[in-house]
């Protein structure tokens, strides 16, 4: 197994209010994005109270898939109580942070989410999207009145219904996939997605180079794309079909 992360401001951005943790090996591990927004530093300490709730709490990460999942809830939700602490405390409005987060074992993989930030995967040289993303955008697409690539520019893009500081209560999407064989799961940030479309990074995670290489490729075609965003990818290769 491999494991990787880039973070990166972008080409517009004069701060990088992303973060980014990856802990664990090849038997056990957890890999979380997280984007931040509301400005003056607000959206860097969010993103940031989740990272360190979370390394925090790895070492208690417990063993069985419905646990897993019990645990991924509670501490999103001691990070999401700490983000409404901290905005309520500096008066900061609209403070919050995305996040997508990846949980592996010999037993299962556990995906949570809230946001737009996405969790893909490369099995059998086909790039699956793990998640849907909460915002606006993606509900008029549902609907039917938006196609992707109108997405992409909708002036209403960075619109996200669900997001961790939003509300008392936050509700993560959780998926747990029984031993799925992936070879590759990409976690990043939508200034990846806003520039990238799903070929494209398809294209990147097929190549045969390392995590660090498809890392530092995703980046930097996302900037050469205009990187009007930070940037933010996750990267778990595993060695070969089953995980280890």
């Amino acid at each position: 197994m491999e494991l990787a992360f880039r973070t990166d401001r972008g080409q517009v951005r004069t701060q990088n209010e992303d973060a980014v943790l990856i802990l664990g090996d090849a038997i056990t591990g957890i890999a979380l994005v997280a984007d931040g927004m509301g400005g003056h530093a607000a959206g860097e300490v969010a993103s940031q109270i989740v990272i360190e709730e979370f390394r925090r709490a790895f070492p208690s990460l417990p063993a069985t898939p419905v646990e897993i999942e019990r645990w991924f809830r509670h501490h999103i939700d001691l990070a999401n109580d700490q983000v409404l602490q901290f905005a309520k405390q500096s008066n900061l409005v609209m403070m919050g942070t995305t996040v997508a987060a990846v949980c592996w074992n010999e037993e299962a993989v556990v995906i949570v989410h809230i946001g737009d930030s996405r969790v893909y995967a490369l099995q059998a040289n086909e790039l699956r999207r793990l998640t849907e993303d909460h915002s606006y955008v993606n509900v008029l697409k549902q609907l039917g009145e938006l196609t992707e690539e109108e997405m992409r520019v909708h002036p209403k893009r960075n619109v996200i219904t669900r997001a961790i500081g939003s509300s008392e209560q936050v509700e993560p999407d959780v998926q747990v996939l029984a031993d799925p064989e992936f070879d590759v799961i990409l976690i990043c940030t939508d200034g990846l997605t806003t520039h990238m479309t799903d070929v494209a990074i398809q294209h990147v995670l097929q190549q045969t180079v390392s995590a660090e290489q498809k890392a530092e490729q995703l980046i930097a075609e996302a900037n050469q794309l205009g990187g009007s965003d930070n940037i933010t990818v996750a990267l778990v290769q595993f060695t070969d079909r089953k995980r280890g």
